[in-house]
């Protein structure tokens, strides 16, 4: 199981986070994510291997900002 943690910038409001959510949950190989609004962060749980780049590409598609916390 692979776990990774990220810094998200831009998140306003519950809606952004659930955005976040659902593109790091796109991501294949994600497993779950759990984006926290008041930190700012995100955790990916992953079964196998997956590239931060392919996380921070999904959010930033979403909208906002990542990088490897």
């Amino acid at each position: 199981m692979t776990d990774v943690r990220l810094h998200i910038d831009g998140m306003k409001c519950d809606g952004c986070a659930a955005a976040v959510t659902e593109a790091l949950e796109g991501v294949p190989g994600v497993d779950s994510a759990e984006v926290s609004l008041d930190e700012a962060s995100a955790r990916v749980a992953a079964g196998g291997a997956v590239a931060v780049e392919a996380l921070v590409r999904a959010v930033e598609s979403a909208g906002y900002g990542a990088s490897a916390a």
